[in-house]
């Protein structure tokens, strides 16, 4: 969903990790996704750094994308589905 108190266009966005649980981001995605898009998709993220507060949300995970632009990303995610919280490296 839209994250209202957000300097930049920004979604709200609870991510599951399978073992680690549910995780809450800010992320600036509004680009090139509508929120839709972004139910279900497996995505690649940061688990490890400690929670920050962003844009009124308390940031738990860093998600990550590539950066064609400064307002424009483009998620990075998995060839084929996996468990949700499968380790990356």
């Amino acid at each position: 969903m839209p994250n209202p108190k957000a300097k930049k266009p920004a979604y709200f966005i609870t991510v599951d990790f399978g073992p680690f649980g549910m995780k809450d981001s800010s992320a600036q995605l509004t680009e090139r996704y509508q929120p839709d898009d972004l139910i279900g998709r497996q995505i690649v993220a940061v688990l490890n750094l400690p929670p920050k507060k962003v844009a009124g949300v308390r940031s738990e995970v860093l998600i990550l994308g590539a950066m064609m632009s400064e307002t424009d990303v483009v998620l990075l995610s998995v060839e084929s589905p996996v468990p949700n919280g499968t380790a990356i490296g």
